[in-house]
């Protein structure tokens, strides 16, 4: 699995400065996150990833773009892409075998 490689998981939230965002988007190096305003560009933060079952990773990231009214993705809500620069090592095992699973879960049957 590459660290580009986007997955899209339900459920997934992102608790920071106290708010409770939707994650988009998923991977290894980074995730979407759907926040209005969005967060500002170069910006670090501290966060916890939370997922349905429970289970949280805290890390800290980047604010590495921001999609808003001049730059709208239309097959993105307005919010921003965050790079993952630090995340305790079994977290990140964790993370990886989460997205393996829910890839796995996501493949077209043959």
């Amino acid at each position: 699995m590459r660290s580009t490689d986007r997955i899209s998981i339900e459920d997934v939230r992102c608790d920071v400065a106290g708010a409770s965002l939707a994650v988009t988007n998923l991977s290894v190096g980074g995730f979407f996150v759907a926040c209005e305003p969005p967060l500002p560009l170069g910006h670090s933060v501290a966060f916890d990833l939370v997922f349905a079952d429970g289970w949280r990773a805290p890390a800290v990231g980047r604010v590495a773009w921001v999609n808003g009214q001049e730059s709208a993705s239309p097959s993105l809500p307005t919010g921003c892409g965050i790079t993952i620069t630090k995340i305790a090592f079994p977290d990140k095992l964790a993370l990886v075998d989460r997205l393996r699973r829910a890839s796995t879960a996501l493949a077209p049957r043959r």
